[in-house]
């Protein structure tokens, strides 16, 4: 069972594992039955607690209602709770067949609703939704203590680990029992009793915190929409300024225009409007969500959930959250990760101050003499023009959503041989998302795929992939994932074109599903995207490179007319590729220090004061106030209620592989090398947790990447 120890946030990330059909030599010849849960309260009329009959025994979400949730996850709860018991109070002697992998049979009904349940809770977060979200998540947390924190199940799992070597295991089967067992140490099974309940009421307490946060950053962020005047969105392009108008006139307020505090929506705004009173109006209310000092307001939430992961860590015998999240890590030590932050950020630093002299040059020229944070897109889109001849609003014109779509399942079809089929007859959670079957080249089903590519004001921030269901051939279950996206959704009768950065996102969170839609392994702990934060991101981030190779470019970048994109506009968004990327790594990188230097810490001062702190650190770093982060601490999903605490550098580290591994396709003179994508297939998609990351990429490449690479591809060598 995986989701109870994920399910108390919103899934920032369908995480998925691995493992062979091979037995160990010494099984028994029969596995021992364990009750399945799954039929055990078959004679229920709730849809979750029956066997479900929808095609590909996908979630039956047409028949799904709010007030089904908590009656089966009671029920869920309870058949967990008598499987593991089962299994710890087992008076036979463990062995891997009676211990491990009848853990991994284990819960089964509890991840089909968690999953079902929490892919909702993130991408359609309403009211009922949130107050389920909030009944449920100590429950999950509770269970997850009482299973991790078991003496006796912790006993057979530890002495089965001591008796490794001669258990006649397959070196998955070994991987399995070592992340088994590392998962009940770093929960705290081998502390004194004192300690390990005292971990226990940290981690229901920090399942709460991460509710509470998540859902004031919605109810904040969906507060600080901006509505406008037309005076104030005059000179706006007209996809821009038509969605401003229909959201507005959805909101009641026909005269006006809304701009939603959402990165999809407030990037494209600070690039395009001329008013800068709108752009400073719109700019504030994004980069202060999470910190208005009202009810939504998530200081305090962030100073205690520090507060008690230091303390957490301290009983876990590490200095840090921040070591002791790295101890499991391709990183290993915080050190490490600072060491290649630095290394970036110093010559991005260097790189922004440049390139901020360019744009006050050019502000200069609208009578500003000092450029302001809500400015730097809007000059940085001036200077691109006079530099590259380069228009963002033309360019959009030549990527429409759909084209953009045809070029990632074209991109997969020429490196893997796989097909995607809409599937029409899968019932969905919401309006607008999309189903899609994926099969192999001689048509086998590999599995499915929901793509949620628009905002809605229930959904969360930002785009990510979650697990409806985990591959596992002992479960004998093909997968089931899911891609969100926050795309402004196109006024009636008009097409979705976006920008070439939200077409990278598609194909970043594409290659995420890619990693648990061709995971071939056996355990579900070990499926897919089951690795460390630090490798989980390179299959994503690689993917992103397909997008601007000029052969998928000048097939499926089209305008409304049909017509590819010019060569001048496609040359010229080759050449500015690393423009502007002093920037945007700053901005990155300034978010990731602070995370490792929030969770560094080895205790939170009294009275901390979240907002006065950021601003300290980003001043010793040197960064300039015009650039800021890309996330500030009150809004940072990724570290607060999405699972990347001490974790977001990840972005940074992997990038180092992607970018070395894209040039293996470059140096083979071939993007579709069929040997080189055979090899990314088998030695990193499929393989999950079954082995260290660091030998399933040097399996890929040869060797291990260096930070060069990474310099190179951002421009800042």
């Amino acid at each position: 069972m995986r989701l109870v120890l994920l399910a108390s946030t919103a899934i920032a990330m369908g995480l998925t594992g691995c493992v062979s059909d091979i037995q160990p030599a010494n099984a028994p010849a029969q596995t021992p039955k364990i009750a399945n849960p799954m039929t055990a309260p078959i004679q229920s009329s709730n849809p979750l607690l029956v066997d479900w009959t929808t095609p590909e025994g996908a979630p039956p979400y047409d028949l799904i209602r709010p007030e089904h949730y908590e009656p089966a996850f009671d029920a869920a709860l309870a058949a967990a709770r008598d499987d593991y018991r089962r299994i710890s109070d087992n008076a036979s002697a463990p062995t891997f067949a009676n211990t491990i992998e009848a853990m991994e049979m284990s819960g089964r009904l509890l991840d089909r609703i968690s999953a079902t349940f929490f892919n909702v809770s993130s991408a359609d977060a309403t009211p009922a939704i949130q107050s389920i979200e909030e009944n449920v998540a100590p429950k999950l947390a509770r269970l997850s203590n009482e299973i991790y924190l078991d003496q006796n199940l912790f006993g057979r799992v530890d002495q089965l680990y001591k008796m490794r070597e001669t258990l006649g295991l397959t070196p998955e089967q070994h991987r399995l029992l070592s992340e088994t067992h590392k998962r009940f140490v770093r929960a705290g099974a081998a502390l004194n009793p004192d300690a390990r309940a005292r971990v226990a009421a940290i981690n229901e307490e920090l399942a709460n915190l991460g509710v509470t946060f998540g859902q004031n950053l919605l109810a904040d962020q969906k507060a600080s929409a901006v509505y406008l005047s037309a005076e104030e969105v005059a000179g706006l392009p007209d996809d821009q300024r038509t969605a401003a108008a229909a959201g507005a006139r959805s909101a009641g307020r026909d005269a006006e225009y809304l701009i939603p505090a959402t990165r999809s929506a407030v990037e494209p705004f600070l690039t395009s409007a001329p008013n800068r009173a709108a752009r400073e109006k719109v700019w504030r209310a994004f980069v202060m969500r999470g910190d208005n000092a009202n009810a939504n307001d998530n200081n305090a939430t962030i100073a205690r959930m520090v507060t008690l992961r230091a303390e957490r860590a301290k009983l876990m015998g590490a200095t840090s959250h921040a070591a002791f999240q790295l101890e499991d890590a391709m990183a290993k030590t915080p050190a490490a990760a600072d060491a290649l932050l630095m290394t970036v950020i110093t010559p991005a630093l260097l790189r922004a101050n440049e390139e901020l002299e360019d744009l006050t040059a050019i502000a200069r020229q609208d009578e500003i003499s000092k450029v302001e944070p809500w400015d730097w897109r809007y000059y940085a889109e001036k200077v691109r023009k006079e530099r590259f001849a380069l228009d963002e609003a033309a360019l959009k014109q030549y990527f429409p959503l759909d084209g953009m779509v045809d070029a990632l399942f074209e991109t997969t079809n020429k490196l893997y041989g796989v097909t995607m089929h809409e599937r029409q007859d899968i019932p969905v959670y919401a309006e607008g998302v999309r189903v899609w079957e994926v099969r192999e080249a001689d048509g086998t089903k590999i599995g499915l795929f929901y793509a949620d590519w628009f905002s809605r004001a229930t959904k969360s921030p930002g785009a990510w992939m979650n697990s409806l269901r985990d591959q596992s051939s002992l479960r004998g279950e093909m997968p089931i994932v899911v891609n969100n996206q926050n795309l402004p959704p196109a006024a009636p009768g008009q097409r979705v074109v976006i920008s070439i950065d939200e077409a990278e996102t598609l194909f970043h969170e594409f290659g995420h599903a890619l990693h648990g839609l061709l995971s071939k392994v056996r355990y579900p702990s070990l499926s897919g995207t089951a690795v460390p934060r630090d490798f989980v991101e390179f299959p994503a981030q690689v993917y992103e490179h397909w997008v601007t190779e000029p052969e998928i470019l000048r097939k499926h970048a089209r305008n409304s007319k049909g017509e590819p994109i010019p060569e001048a506009m496609l040359q010229s968004l080759l050449k500015a590729q690393t423009f502007n990327q002093g920037y945007l790594t700053v901005q990155q990188l300034s978010s990731a220090i602070l995370d490792m230097r929030l969770h560094q810490m080895d205790a939170v001062p009294a009275g901390f004061d979240v907002r006065r702190w950021e601003a300290e650190q980003l001043k010793s770093l040197g960064v300039p106030e015009e650039v800021g982060m890309r996330h500030r601490l009150a809004h940072f999903s990724h570290i607060f209620d999405g699972g990347y605490s001490a974790g977001y550098y990840a972005y940074t580290w992997a990038e180092v592989m992607d970018a070395d591994g894209f040039d293996a396709f470059k140096e083979a003179g071939d993007i579709f090398d069929p040997s080189l994508a055979r090899k990314l297939r088998r030695e990193v998609l499929e393989r999950g947790n079954t082995r260290d990351p660091a030998e399933s990429y040097a399996a890929f490449r040869g060797r291990m990447p260096t930070a060069d690479a990474l310099l190179r591809n951002r421009g800042l060598n």
